[in-house]
């Protein structure tokens, strides 16, 4: 059998740290097997860097290197692949690749959660496609499984692990690591950048859920109400109190269908119980679970941040060949953004002995536990809304108090203090 001429697609790639180095070596070493099994050979024709004369230790030539943005916009490029991070540039590469008709391949969350549906439009408009399966989940296909279910009823809920590095953080901690250990093993790892604020304040898992919401309830990214908590500033503390009430704490990310047609969103510490899937999710390892109704929710997992998972989503989404859904288009029924209005227990901690009792009851919130210790006082709320606590932890931080505070999933009769 005469065997099939290769199919030559030229890339483009704006980035070369730690993803889009990652993917020029796994398209280097892999290339062979790309070839064999998709008969694709890819070729690079330029990379955008900001210092083109810095040694990257990657298998490119030095003349396809470039800070001229101009000239990486105009190289002739069947697909452009953005590894950058931030809004911009990468709101401009994505948009002239779309406008001349270019595929375009991103791992960007902030990029698709702020503008993904003009994206989407515009690529639809010049017939072509856009793809981020890397964007959320890395590893862990939570995009494509999502776009797969399209043709059944949207879920009841999107609810996960969605930061490797948070969640490898946290994991450290409960082995009895410092906190200073864990984030300077993380950077070690190549699980988190210098500044990994965005991993602990939340804002990159909400910006993951914004664009898994609008995969799978038709939302626009930037219209998702999402309640957003932070690990810091106790993290530590936050881990040993819910290891102490006999559970486990995970930074979850949740969008949840409501009263038919209305969709909240949160990020936030969960107190878990020790023997739930989310507690048993360790290191960079992120999860996710999609409700359908079902016996039993789709699982997803894999590691979530880090060079090599990263780089391979997005040679994933370079081999797709047929344009994805990205718009509610394909979507039957309208579902809209709400306020959270559910009630939760909450676990409330604070270095200080404050006096969060009095404020809770002022504020109407019944207190289930209570305690104090050598380094933290902390409560355990009555189911109340979210709303009420924030009141309560505002106050606090208004006296200059550092306040921890965890929304608790754990059973009545799991919640122990040892």
């Amino acid at each position: 059998m005469t065997p099939q001429p290769l199919r030559d697609v030229r890339l483009a790639l704006a980035g070369c740290g730690v993803v889009g180095g990652g993917l020029v070596r796994l398209l280097h070493d892999a290339r062979d097997d790309i070839a064999s099994r998709f008969g694709v050979r890819f070729s690079l024709e330029k990379v955008l860097v900001r210092h083109p004369e810095r040694d990257r230790h990657v298998p490119v030539e030095g003349r396809l290197f470039t800070n001229d943005l101009g000239a990486f916009l105009r190289t002739e490029a069947d697909i452009v692949v953005e590894a950058i991070g931030g809004e911009e540039p990468a709101f401009t590469i994505a948009s002239a690749a779309l406008a001349n008709g270019r595929k375009f391949v991103t791992a960007n969350k902030e990029l698709i959660a702020a503008a993904g549906d003009k994206l989407s439009s515009l690529a639809h408009e010049r017939e072509t496609s856009i793809d981020f399966g890397a964007a959320v989940g890395a590893s862990a296909p939570v995009i494509s499984t999502l776009r797969d279910l399209l043709g059944a009823s949207p879920p009841r809920s999107v609810r996960g692990i969605l930061n490797g590095t948070s969640n490898y953080v946290i994991s450290e901690l409960e082995r009895g690591v410092s906190l200073e250990q864990a984030l300077a093993a993380a950077r070690e790892r190549g699980l988190a950048e210098a500044d990994c604020s965005r991993d602990l304040d939340g804002r990159d898992a909400a910006a993951k859920l914004a664009i898994a919401a609008w995969i799978a309830f038709g939302i626009r990214p930037q219209s998702l109400r999402v309640r957003r908590t932070g690990v810091l500033p106790l993290l530590p503390e936050l881990v040993r109190t819910s290891t102490a009430l006999g559970g486990r704490l995970r930074l979850i990310a949740e969008c949840v269908q409501l009263d038919g047609d209305r969709v909240v969103a949160a990020v936030e510490p969960v107190v878990l119980s020790a023997g739930s899937a989310f507690a048993r999710t360790v290191g960079e390892e992120n999860r996710i679970e999609i409700d359908q109704g079902w016996s039993a929710p789709l699982c997803v997992s894999g590691p979530g941040a880090g060079a090599q998972p990263t780089a391979s989503a997005l040679l994933s989404d370079l081999l797709r060949d047929s344009p994805p859904p990205n718009s509610r288009g394909a979507i039957s029924k309208a579902f809209f953004p709400a306020n959270d209005r559910r009630e939760h227990r909450w676990l409330l901690i604070t270095r200080d002995r404050a006096e969060i009792d009095v404020l809770l009851q002022d504020a109407g919130i019944g207190i289930e536990r209570c305690w104090h210790d050598a380094t933290c006082s902390g409560v355990v709320t009555a189911r109340t809304p979210w709303d009420r606590v924030e009141h309560v932890t505002t106050t606090l931080e208004g006296t200059g108090l550092a306040v921890g505070v965890a929304r608790v999933e754990l059973p009545d009769s799991e919640v122990t203090v040892q």
